[in-house]
């Protein structure tokens, strides 16, 4: 391993890697079938404690029934499908109760025990249409589910331990803004406190909003205009912002649009802590998963998962996606193939971050990297050909020297086989920051 310190380091922000610039490093490891095939599906989730990946699978009427599909993340197989009596919508989990909760078209939500995989719980929203995407908060133990489709739509808070709804809160402008788009994707905010809903269209902001919702109020208690139009998929990244669907990134202590990320779109998307990455499913067309970095919101690539066919060919899609934190592994459920298994694998990180500094020093930090897709890499700073910091294989570290600058970034380059540093050739990118005492 080489590594080489520059005397003179000048790194701002404008040298970023340029959004849409595609990124080396994914591989397709796998394919995992259903034994029923798959016709259609909504929402999936990953429980990385336990190394299970569930899918809300609608089945294809009348042969085959609605479920819930199982997969073990660790070594790729199909566990089992778990057989509902309605078609399936949003799911989330609760892996300290060891249950799945998921939202149902008829209007109920179905809680299942992921020791036995069998039912131990049906709780009805009272609505008339489908209860769809829900989110999880473990402080105050309450599940916030949307029933998108009713008249108007409505969210409930419901309890997880005397499971029943506590309150339901509608979008009728009265008890809450008047929604004229449905409801789509929550999100819980643990520091914060604090639930977050996609909203795509209101009375007051036709192209969407972001609503904040409070677990002690129960209550709406700020909605957040967004930019980009119709607003699905909502994720929580780093540094206390909100990435949406459409693009937008929300910062939530001002509730400002900081940026708008162009080329993306979706239904579910997942912020995957493992990578620092945000995968949108569905991103291009549906038969694409854009991928973007949530720490500069640059556009990387974009996976081709599936292909549109003319009739009376059968066309492979996607709409949703999760991803493994500890294994860096993307599931991708596509319509008429199976569940996609890709993996980034590649991560550069920085010990500390952010650094301690005394003064108007500069900070010192080591900088470790792994991509076990490549057989040699180079650590660049500032942009994909900035400053060459460090050469190797893959897998190593590096210290720096006391040069680096609060927003300075480091970018993993792919050089295996005589590969030159690029944009196209980027696995992964870390951004250092500075804690002056």
């Amino acid at each position: 391993m080489k590594t080489l310190l520059p005397s003179l380091l000048c790194v701002t922000l404008d040298m970023f890697a340029q959004q849409g610039a595609p990124v080396a490093g994914y591989k397709l490891l796998n394919t995992i079938k259903i034994p029923t095939g798959l016709a259609a599906n909504d929402i999936s989730w990953v429980d990385t404690v336990t190394a299970r990946y569930y899918l809300a699978d609608h089945g294809a009427a009348p042969s085959v029934p609605p479920s819930v599909d199982v997969i073990n993340t660790q070594t790729g197989q199909f566990v089992t499908s778990i057989i509902l009596t309605s078609s399936t919508n949003g799911i989330v989990g609760i892996p300290r109760a060891h249950e799945i909760w998921v939202g149902l078209n008829d209007s109920t939500v179905t809680v299942i025990n992921t020791d036995s995989n069998t039912i131990s719980q049906v709780i009805s929203t009272g609505g008339k249409a489908r209860s769809d995407e829900l989110a999880y908060d473990p402080a105050d133990r309450l599940i916030l589910i949307a029933n998108d489709r009713d008249t108007p739509p409505f969210v409930s808070f419901i309890s997880t331990q005397t499971y029943s709804v506590v309150k339901k809160v509608a979008y009728d402008g009265t008890q809450a803004p008047q929604s004229t788009g449905g409801i789509e994707q929550p999100v819980w905010d643990g520091q914060a406190g604090k639930f977050y809903l996609a909203i795509p269209a209101t009375a007051a902001n036709p192209n969407g909003e972001i609503d904040e919702l409070d677990p002690a109020t129960l209550s709406v208690t700020r909605s957040m205009p967004t930019v980009c139009k119709g607003p699905s998929g909502l994720v929580l990244i780093p540094n206390q912002r909100l990435m949406t669907a459409c693009g937008d990134v929300i910062d939530i202590g001002t509730g400002k649009v900081v940026t708008t990320v162009s080329g993306v779109g979706g239904d579910e998307i997942w912020y995957n802590s493992g990578d620092g990455r945000v995968y949108f499913g569905g991103g291009t067309n549906r038969i694409g998963v854009s991928v973007v970095d949530a720490n500069t919101y640059a556009l990387l690539t974009t996976l081709t998962v599936g292909q549109i066919v003319t009739a009376p060919g059968v066309s492979q899609t996607t709409h949703s996606v999760a991803a493994d934190a500890d294994n860096n592994e993307v599931f991708v459920p596509v319509t008429g193939v199976g569940i996609q298994v890709w993996r980034n694998g590649a991560s550069i990180t920085a010990y500390p971050n952010p650094i301690p500094v005394t003064g108007g020093g500069d900070g010192t930090a080591t900088i470790s990297w792994v991509a076990p897709n490549a057989s040699a890499v180079e650590v660049h700073i500032g942009s994909p050909t900035g400053p060459l910091f460090s050469e190797g294989g893959s897998r190593g570290s590096a210290m720096t020297g006391p040069w680096i600058a609060d927003g300075t970034t480091f970018y993993l380059q792919d050089v295996s086989g005589g590969a030159v540093a690029s944009a196209a050739n980027t696995l992964a990118t870390t951004v250092v920051h500075l804690l002056r005492q």
